[in-house]
């Protein structure tokens, strides 16, 4: 018996022993030995397909070679501290490709599925996110079924098609799903469901009444197009969340249908955004019991908002709703916690009677509005977490009582006009701050970035400042510690630490957890800032876009895989692109190097195989552009080369650019024909190829494009005529080559804005097909051989800014309907043979309000990083500024005897009108003075006659004035003086007369030369001064109508009396002084009466003799 009880003690410790092992084993990480082999056969499946570096995949993942490993330590994994089974696998993008950057994959990942069947008590599954394909289905999803605890699986974000939902249809045990499926009938213990972001239409619907226990459905983005589905809904009596946001619902349910609604006695939340509502579909869901958030943004909804009392979360977010804000309603909210009014119409101020709110308002945002006057009632909602007033028209200073709102996390203040100094006691109280942006409003004085140094939440700051008033000191006090860990800085044109030599935040040393740095417009000095991308191995985003950094680009000690974005443009960088720049930075989707001073082999950037924009312009770059650009990266949309010294012939032979959109070759040195296209699809909207030297004709594929296509190829040597096609041009510059022929008629004009044949060699007249050029604003055929009148049919170019016909064979008059172009404001007809007199109608050309020219042609590239949780859901869109996509018009136009460029933006602000070099006649319009906003006048070398009008006075814009060689006479109107722009003047070899207008203002700075030629003028700058004798009296400038030669009678008969006078005086003095004369001239009188006599005499007789015959 003794024995008996002392083996039966030793059983039982033996037992105890062994679960004690068993515990230690599972606290120390031990798992299932299968589980770890099928675990490990994971990992090689990925290495094998990737071709991933060994020791750095998965590092955590060793084979140790000891049975039941310690695999629940591992990452991704997570056991049952009990039984050691797996879990849950986190398997969501084992590749590590940066998602924000959608690149597609580059190669599937053969995973077989069936290595999961090892895992006995898996209850979720991720396997989003990575490159998988059908062979899912055919390697046994189906067999998952065995897994009888698994209730999450997410396969989004592959490349699986339909053949998976069969196989879907076995995993009776799954409660979540994250993917759109068809035969949902079969998973009725599915409680959440989630279908967003596919093509299912409302026959899906009808099959959602056979999930009882649904409690969360999300059918957004896809396409219903059809009234709210009421009778389908309503059977789902369990739906707890909904969510129809993007579905393309219009139109309200009916009375009974809202009815029918209200058996969701548990539906607590609903989504409807980005659909089309009318006003009343908020009082249909108010019959919806328990109702708390109600998402409606992105519609179209009006009118005053109703009373929904127990609604906790209202989101009316970008609609219609106009006047001021809603305060009668607000007082009805007994429960609300968050409201969103952004992006409406509203209008006013923020009345105090806002505090009905308070005590539960938490988030206001009142956004993208026109709000202006007083925000003090703000400050009595003390529980505000988060508040965004951005994009209105407050103005003042920050409120003090600001600092009451000690719980506020996020404050949003941008795009307003707010002035004075931010003052530091007010940022030192908000210790819960976790966003803050102060962008983009009229701060003054400096602002110390040491006034968060408490703030321990702080996790995003934005000021982008670009105000010359404003400066944000980092460095002061001298050594201090911030107890924040950022994840997004923007510091934009905040002339930072303009007293320290503008050197680097220093505080940014202590920052480990940055994802985004922007620092751009500082002028900050000192060599590419390394230490920001070694301390932050999250780093995102580094836009040190316009400073002072020189030196080289060096590359940090490891690989940052995280980094898809880097703009250092605009800077002082030297040397060469580092050739192993691929290995640290894997994943650069972003690469903006432009306006440096780099140089060399650009060979090296064709190993960053996920690029999709790049822009190495304005630097001086050499060597072939490597073929490798255009082949290895798959992705790349995006090239601009622009302003190197690049030579070969980058575009022969045959062509396929991938998914290049946008292609910049511009300013280099290339040569060579272009040559064919040899892909079937082509997403090319821009390309760029002007001022090489390409030689022979424009290949067909260009002229037979499907999508809207802008074409510059100005300035190179291509011949021949234009091809014929269907490609819609909406920009066309093929100035400065050899194009012969006439201009072809056909191609399509219907999208062109901008169409550019000047200086080659087209002749004829201009077609018929220009008078259906419904959109151009641009015309320039300058320059070429063509001929006949100009045609009246230009009128119809109703949004025509720019004309430039200069330098062909037009004759004729010139039309008064292009007098009807009222948004012109460049006409040149210059050098052609144009006669008769000018319309004077002409002073319709005018500065038309609307800018139609591009400051910058920009495609911006945007990633949308979250960096901050919040019930706004604020994000910082991160903006890549390309100057690709959308192409820069450019004009040449003469302005003070210069024939130069302009381009971009400043179109829209020049105004000028030259007729010269043809053979006009008759008197220069005095309405033309009426032309208040005109630069640029020039009339110069025709036959006009008459005087300067007088009006010209009136031209206050007025640069450039040439009115030479014609015919005019008259004086130079003196009160031209008043012209205070006027640069240059010049009415050499006419007929003016008189004294010239005083040396005052700017006629201060003219010489002789802007007179010669005119012998009559006198005074300075001339030589010839001015007599009594030369002065001529001009009587044209009281009623503009009197000419030159006619005279002043009162001076004239005056003048002549005095002469009179004098000689008889003088006469008489010689004779009573001289006996001499005195007695010639009576004897001269005596014998003038004799003769007188006998002449009398004869004639009496003669005439009596005549009388009696």
């Amino acid at each position: 018996m003794e024995c008996w009880c002392v083996s039966k003690i030793k059983s039982w410790l033996l037992i105890w022993m062994t679960i004690l092992v068993l515990m230690v084993c599972r606290i120390e990480g031990g798992c299932i030995e299968e589980e770890r082999k099928a675990l490990l056969e994971i990992k090689t499946s990925l290495i094998d397909s990737y071709f991933l570096d060994l020791d750095q995949f998965l590092p955590s993942w060793v084979d140790d070679g000891s049975i039941g490993g310690k695999c629940c330590d591992w990452e991704r994994v997570t056991c049952n501290t009990t039984t050691g089974h797996v879990t849950n696998l986190s398997l969501r993008n084992m590749v590590g490709i940066p998602e924000k950057f959608y690149g597609g994959c580059k190669s599937i990942w053969p995973l077989n599925v069936s290595v999961f069947l090892n895992f006995k008590e898996l209850t979720s599954l991720n396997l989003s996110w990575n490159c998988l394909d059908n062979n899912i289905v055919n390697t046994g999803l189906r067999r998952l079924s065995s897994l009888k605890k698994l209730k999450t699986l997410d396969l989004s974000l592959n490349s699986i098609g339909n053949e998976i939902f069969h196989s879907l249809g076995a995993l009776t045990s799954l409660r979540v799903l994250n993917l759109g499926f068809e035969q949902v009938s079969l998973l009725k213990k599915l409680k959440i469901l989630n279908l967003q972001w596919n093509n299912f239409n409302e026959s899906l619907i009808t099959s959602l009444s056979a999930l009882p226990i649904l409690k969360s459905l999300d059918f957004s983005y896809n396409w219903l197009g059809l009234s709210f589905p009421v009778e389908e809904l309503a059977q789902l009596t369990n739906l707890e969340e909904l969510d129809l946001s993007h579905t393309y619902l219009s139109g309200t349910p009916s009375i009974q249908e809202c009815t029918r609604l209200s058996r969701l006695k548990k539906l607590k939340s609903i989504s409807l955004q980005w659909n089309d509502f009318n006003k009343s579909i908020i009082s249909c869901l108010s019959t919806l019991p328990s109702l708390k958030t109600l998402d409606l943004s992105h519609g179209t909804l009006s009118g005053e908002l109703l009373h929904l009392s127990d609604l906790e979360v209202l989101l009316l977010k970008n609609n219609d709703f106009n006047g001021t804000l809603p305060m009668e309603a607000f007082t009805s909210f007994h429960h609300l916690k968050v409201l969103d009014l952004s992006a409406n119409e509203f209008v006013g101020s923020i009345a105090s009677t806002i505090n009905a709110l308070s005590p539960s308002i938490r988030v206001v945002s009142f956004a993208y509005n026109k709000l202006n006057g007083s925000i003090l009632g703000l400050c009595e909602l003390k529980n505000l977490w988060e508040l965004d007033l951005s994009h209105n028209m407050f103005e003042g200073n920050l409120p003090h009582c600001f600092n009451s709102l000690s719980s506020l996390k996020l404050l949003d203040i941008s795009s307003n006009q707010f002035t004075g100094t931010l003052p530091p006691s007010l940022i030192a109280n908000l210790t819960s701050l976790e966003y803050v942006d102060f962008s983009d409003n009229k701060f003054e004085g400096a602002f110390s970035f040491s006034s968060f140094s408490s703030h321990k939440k702080l996790e995003v700051v934005i000021f982008k400042c670009n105000n010359d008033k404003f400066e944000m000191e980092t460095e002061e006090p001298m050594g201090w510690i911030p107890m924040f860990q950022l994840k997004a800085l923007v510091l934009s044109g905040c002339n930072l630490n303009r007293p320290k030599a503008s050197v680097v935040p220093g505080f940014l040393l202590q920052q480990r957890m940055l994802r985004m740095i922007d620092l751009s417009h500082n002028s900050l000095r000192g060599q590419f800032p390394n230490r920001l991308i070694e301390n932050n191995t999250m780093l995102e985003a580094l836009i040190l876009r316009n400073n002072s950094f020189g030196g080289t680009i060096s590359m940090p000690l490891h690989t940052h895989a995280n980094l898809i974005w880097l703009d250092m443009s605009e800077n002082q960088i030297l040397r060469t692109i580092p050739g192993d720049i691929h290995k640290f930075f894997p994943y650069l989707a972003y690469l903006n190097l432009s306006r440096n001073i780099l140089d060399g082999s650009i060979s090296s950037i064709a190993d960053l195989g996920w690029l999709n924009a790049l822009d190495l312009s304005d630097n001086e770059f050499s060597g072939e552009v490597p073929n490798r650009l255009f082949t290895n990266i798959s992705d790349l949309s995006v090239l601009k080369l622009s302003k190197n010294l690049l030579h070969g012939m980058v575009l022969s032979g045959n062509l396929s650019f991938g998914h290049f959109s946008s292609l910049a070759l511009d300013n280099n040195c290339f040569t060579g024909k272009i040559g064919n296209w040899t892909s079937k699809d082509s997403y090319l909207e821009t390309m760029d190829i002007s001022n090489n030297f390409f030689t022979g004709r424009i290949p067909h594929w260009i002229s037979n494009m499907s999508q809207e296509f802008e074409l510059v190829a100005r300035n190179n040597s291509l011949e021949g005529p234009f091809p014929c096609g269907k490609t819609p041009f909406s920009f066309l510059d093929i100035s400065q080559n050899s194009f012969s022929g006439p201009i072809p008629s056909c191609l399509n004009f219907q999208e062109m804005k901008h169409l550019h044949l000047g200086s080659n060699k087209f002749t004829g007249s201009i077609p018929n097909v220009f008078r259906s050029l419904p959109r151009v604003l641009t015309l320039d055929i300058g320059n070429n051989s063509l001929s006949g009148r100009i045609p009246k049919f230009l009128v119809n170019l109703s949004d025509l800014r720019i004309l430039i016909l200069r330098e062909n064979n037009f004759s004729g008059s010139i039309p008064k309907q292009l007098c009807q172009l009222s948004d012109v404001s460049l006409i040149d007809l210059a050098g052609n043979s144009i006669s008769g007199s000018i319309p004077s109608c002409l002073q319709n050309v005018i500065s038309p309000i609307k800018p139609v020219f591009r400051e910058l042609t920009i495609s911006i590239y945007e990633t949308s990083s979250r960096y901050h949780q919040s019930v706004l859901f604020k994000e910082y869109n991160s903006l890549l500024w390309l100057e690709i996509l959308g192409m820069q018009d450019e004009v040449q136009f003469t302005i003070k005897t210069h024939y130069r460029s302009y381009k971009g933006h400043i179109l829209d602000l020049m105004v000028g009108l030259d007729l010269s070099c043809n053979k006009l006649v008759g008197e220069i319009p005095k309405e033309l003075g009426l032309l208040t906003q005109i630069h640029s006048l020039n009339l110069s070398h025709n036959q006009l006659t008459g005087t300067i009008p007088m009006q010209f006075s009136n031209l206050e814009n007025i640069e450039s004035l040439d009115l030479s060689y014609n015919g005019l006479s008259g004086k130079v109107p003196s009160e031209l003086i008043k012209l205070n722009s006027l640069a240059y003047f010049n009415v050499s070899y006419n007929n003016l007369s008189g004294k010239l207008p005083d040396m005052k203002a700017q006629f201060s700075t003219f010489t002789s030369e802007s007179y010669e030629g005119n012998p009559l003028l006198c005074g300075p700058p001339l030589e010839k001064k001015c007599t009594s004798t030369s002065q001529v009296t001009d009587a044209s400038g009281e009623e503009g109508i009197d000419k030159w030669y006619e005279i002043d009678m009162v001076s004239f008969y005056g003048s002549s009396g005095a002469t009179w006078v004098v000689f008889l005086l003088g006469f008489v003095g010689v004779l009573y002084i001289n006996p001499y004369w005195r007695r010639r001239w009576l004897d001269l009188i005596e014998e003038c009466m004799y003769t007188f006599y006998y002449f009398l005499d004869d004639l009496v007789r003669k005439l009596s003799t005549l009388f009696r015959k």
